[in-house]
Parts: structure tokens; C-alpha cells; sequence
């Protein structure tokens, strides 16, 4: 396969991308197809509904966690950032405080550990992976001191409902996640910021050079990955109606990961799009539900994730490869 005369590698790359995704959606469909011949109640309204609020959570998060990594950098602490934000916004939730404000604590917490990691690896030259792995342990620590290792229950009934509602039949979470994606979507595809995003994932020595102010667009990618973690987590909470410990953790942080490298974002920066971890989001939700509706013990969903981790960055590889040969 050769790039064809006159399209430049950025079209050049977006087609491969575009076709991975195509690619990707047909697995979906393929996966549904085979689930509905395993179990009768997949294709029911009610259990369809269930796999998109299941695959908000890691939509949402991956938004934030997918940009960071076009961009070259790494979070590992989102699971953590996931739990300590939902915790912080319920606590002040139960203390009375205006539901708006106390989710935009809990997210304004959020970004503040966004601000540090940057901070670390940027100006203390620590790997973004040890950075946010020990920020990750940090955070976990702080949850069970801040809570005493209890979930915090009896949220009021308005976030709830936010959490549990719909609006003509499409759950809120659904929509939350819609708003949010497209929101993401237009800052990588059509703003600046964008363009420096990609650029500095793909080659950073040269878009320093031709002007990338990089320290100002680690920042906010660090803090836009652990906004999207914070938000997640508030989510999760109105959703379940709680605030749990467990919830989050390495597991998600994880699973995230997984959602957005099948989705075609590279480990290695540079190539990405918002549309694909949505198709890898909905992907690992699908094939959760698939499992539970066929009564597989939940420790081979693990074992799956796991398979699908290791495929999708060996395919990553194989498809820089053949991207960068071309050009």
C-alpha cells in the first residue's frame, strides 16, 4: 500500500485512522451479533440502555486520558482522581452544600492534581508513568483517611436524578457523555490547541521548535485528564447513588486505557481521535455485558481485558510502523 500522489500525510493518516475505526465499529457489531445468539435478553431496550450508561464512564474519562496520551504524556492516577473527586463532592453533598458547587469542588480537587502531576514531571523530570503511579497510591491513601474507609451515602435526591433520569427515553449520563465528547472532539479537530496537541505528540523537539509553547499545553492536557476523571467519578456516584471507596481504582484507571487504545489512540502519541475511544468505550462494555449475560465467571472479563491491552498496543506498533514508512 502506497500514499497516493498529492495527499499529504496528515490525510494520509487520517484515512488509516478512519478506516481503523470503521474497522473497530464492525467488531462491535460483530461482537452484538454473537451475544444475541448467546442470550435472549441482550437485544432488550433495557439491557442496550445498560451497556451505554456502563460505557459513559469509560467515554468520559477517556476523553481526558486519550488527549493526554496524543499528546505524549501518561496519567495513571485517574482511577484514584475518579474516587477522591466523587468522594470530596458527596461529602460537601451531605453537608448541604448547593449540588452545583459541590460538584464543581469536587472537579476543581480534581484539577489541582492535575496542576501537581505536571508539576512533577515537568519541573522534577519524573517519568509521567512513576509520577502518577505515585500520585495514584497517594490519592488511595488520602480517600480512606478522608472517609475512614466508608462510602458516603444519602446523596439529595436532585443529583440522583441527574444520575438516574432521562430525557425522552436517552438516559442523562448518556447525554452528560454526548456533550462531552463532542466538546473534546471539536478542541482536538478544529481549534489550535489541537494541532499543537498531536504535534507535540508526534514529533516534540519539533514543535518546540516551530513555537509549541509545550509546558502550557502539559498543563492543561494533565488537568483536562484529571477534570474528565473527577467528572467521571461524580457520575458514577449519582448514578449508584453513593460515594464508594472501591469505586475507581486500578481496575478503571486500567480498563480506560484499554478503551482508548483499541480505540486507535497511539501509546506513543501523535495519533488518536474522539470518535474511536467511543467505539472503544462501548467495545469493552459490550463485551462485559456479553459475559455476565452468559454466566462467565467475571475473573475471565479480566483475563479478556488483559488479552485485548496486550493485541491493541501490538497493533499500535504495526500501525506506526506502517504509517511512518510511507511518509
Amino acid at each position: 500500500m502506497t500514499v497516493e500522489e498529492g495527499t499529504s500525510a496528515a490525510e494520509w493518516v487520517r484515512r488509516v485512522m478512519s478506516r481503523q475505526e470503521t474497522t473497530l465499529a464492525i467488531v462491535v457489531v460483530v461482537v452484538g451479533v454473537l451475544a444475541a445468539m448467546k442470550s435472549d435478553l441482550f437485544l432488550d431496550s433495557d439491557n442496550l440502555l445498560e451497556i451505554l450508561r456502563s460505557s459513559v464512564i469509560y467515554f468520559v474519562m477517556g476523553c481526558g486520558a486519550g488527549l493526554l496520551i496524543i499528546g505524549g504524556g501518561l496519567d495513571f492516577a485517574a482511577g484514584a482522581i475518579f474516587t477522591l473527586s466523587a468522594l470530596m463532592a458527596s461529602k460537601m453533598l451531605v453537608s448541604s452544600v448547593p449540588w452545583p458547587i459541590a460538584i464543581l469542588g469536587g472537579l476543581a480537587l480534581a484539577a489541582l492534581v492535575g496542576a501537581i502531576n505536571h508539576v512533577v514531571i515537568t519541573y522534577w523530570h519524573v517519568p509521567p508513568i512513576i509520577a502518577t503511579l505515585g500520585m495514584f497510591y497517594m490519592l488511595t491513601g488520602v480517600d480512606n483517611l478522608v472517609t475512614g474507609g466508608n462510602d458516603v451515602i444519602g446523596l439529595p435526591q436532585v443529583v440522583q436524578d441527574i444520575g438516574q433520569g432521562s430525557i425522552l427515553g436517552v438516559p442523562n449520563i448518556v447525554l452528560i457523555a454526548i456533550v462531552v465528547g463532542l466538546w473534546f472532539w471539536v478542541l482536538l479537530e478544529r481549534t489550535r490547541f489541537g494541532v499543537n496537541v498531536r504535534a507535540l505528540g508526534g514529533n516534540r523537539a519539533a514543535a518546540v521548535a516551530n513555537g509549541v509553547r509545550a509546558t502550557r499545553v502539559d498543563l492543561a492536557l494533565y488537568v483536562l485528564s484529571a477534570v474528565t476523571a473527577g467528572l467521571a467519578g461524580v457520575i458514577y456516584s449519582a448514578r449508584v447513588g453513593s460515594a464508594q471507596v472501591t469505586a475507581g481504582g486500578s481496575s478503571t484507571t486500567l480498563i480506560v486505557v484499554t478503551a482508548v487504545l483499541i480505540g486507535g489512540v497511539s501509546l506513543l502519541g501523535g495519533l488518536g481521535s474522539i470518535q474511536g475511544i467511543a467505539i472503544g468505550a462501548v467495545l469493552l462494555s459490550l463485551i462485559d455485558n456479553a459475559l455476565v449475560l452468559s454466566n462467565i465467571p467475571p475473573q475471565y472479563n479480566t483475563i479478556v481485558v488483559g488479552a485485548i491491552l496486550v493485541g491493541a498496543v501490538a497493533i499500535d506498533h504495526l500501525r506506526r510502523e506502517r504509517i511512518f514508512r510511507k511518509r
